[in-house]
């Protein structure tokens, strides 16, 4: 963390101390985005610590902030409303333990979220390629493996601790986002004969979706769910035929089986430019969406919103364990952040 990252965190650290507003006003609100939650009887230790993001979630309702839904700000954007710092919240998806463990958490508060899910995971009819690498490498007894890759010479890594164990999984993780999308399924393959580690044909306890049962209930308590694909792929490294069946079968399959699916989307991995483009905010605006959230940081803003192609590209930031983040972004303190940063440049 940088000298003016440490100054601002000690200054909101004190208690629960009452940090001036500076979003009040303006037309900018702020979606958050976030991901797993460890639930032990589901095998799974990964992901926000339940107890911090229950702490946040009663700091913001004390500090009375505008919790609302994600649809709410594309909505108070297109009447000419400001957003006047208003917080959403989503999670992306679909994992059991959103339904089991993030799912009431929000509804303690009174918290809207939206949860974008993947289609297929839900379905059954996968298991995201991701998880698979996890697994292999939290399963196999060899400390080496060599993978051939369709765009390089074979990557090799090799480890003794558990430190290094973890640094070859995400190196290898890392590489596959760099390659299509079919060529990725090999390369996980090949690592998982290199590795002597069969993969399930469906995921085990503790990478296991939610079912559509569970997404229904979970619509009762207050949370919504939005597209998010059909099998989670870079849509960068995607066909235009897969990109955009990705897509719209996406949006249908929710649709057939949620009450009130969200008509805004969600990119696989999220970076613009780098892992989706003009192509796929076409795909989404031709369905008729009201928009799409990206995996950048920033503030969404109302003006944007209201703009035919820029609510397409809606920044979030993500959710640390760490309530004074939380706390810079919703009062716009990372807003003055960035402006010192960039006066001092």
């Amino acid at each position: 963390m940088n000298a003016i990252g440490r100054v601002f965190r000690v200054a909101i650290e004190a208690a629960e101390m009452v940090v001036p507003r500076f979003l009040s006003g303006v037309d900018e609100g702020v979606v958050f985005m976030l991901h797993r939650f460890p639930d032990p009887t589901l095998g799974n230790h990964a992901g926000h610590d339940t107890a911090a993001i229950r702490r946040m979630l009663g700091y913001l309702r004390r500090r009375r902030y505008d919790l609302v839904p994600l649809t709410t700000l594309f909505e108070r954007a297109q009447k000419g409303d400001s957003l006047n710092g208003a917080v959403a919240f989503t999670i992306d998806d679909g994992y059991l333990d959103h339904a089991t463990i993030g799912a009431p958490a929000f509804a303690e508060f009174d918290c809207p979220v939206t949860t974008f899910v993947t289609t297929g995971f839900l379905d059954g009819a996968l298991w995201f390629w991701w998880d698979k690498i996890d697994f292999v490498f939290a399963n196999t007894r060899r400390q080496r493996v060599t993978i051939p890759m369709s765009s390089s010479d074979p990557l090799t890594y090799e480890w003794h601790t558990a430190v290094e164990r973890e640094a070859a999984k995400a190196a290898f993780t890392w590489s596959c986002k760099f390659v299509a999308d079919p060529d990725k399924h090999v390369a996980i393959a090949h690592l998982a004969q290199a590795a002597d580690v069969e993969i399930p044909a469906r995921a085990p306890r503790a990478y296991a979706p939610m079912s559509w049962a569970d997404a229904r209930r979970c619509e009762q308590s207050g949370m919504t769910f939005g597209p998010h694909t059909v099998t989670h792929p870079i849509l960068s490294r995607a066909t235009d035929a897969q990109s955009r069946f990705e897509i719209e079968e996406s949006w249908k399959r929710l649709s057939s089986e949620v009450t009130r699916p969200d008509p805004v989307f969600c990119y696989p991995n999220g970076e613009p430019g780098r892992d989706f483009g003009d192509r796929e905010a076409a795909t989404i605006a031709s369905l008729g969406l009201r928009g799409a959230v990206v995996g950048s940081r920033g503030y969404a803003n109302g003006g944007k919103l209201r703009d035919q192609r820029d609510r397409l590209f809606v920044p979030r930031f993500p959710v640390t364990d760490i309530q004074a983040d939380l706390i810079q972004c919703v009062t716009g303190l990372e807003r003055l952040k960035e402006q010192i940063r960039a006066r001092r440049r």
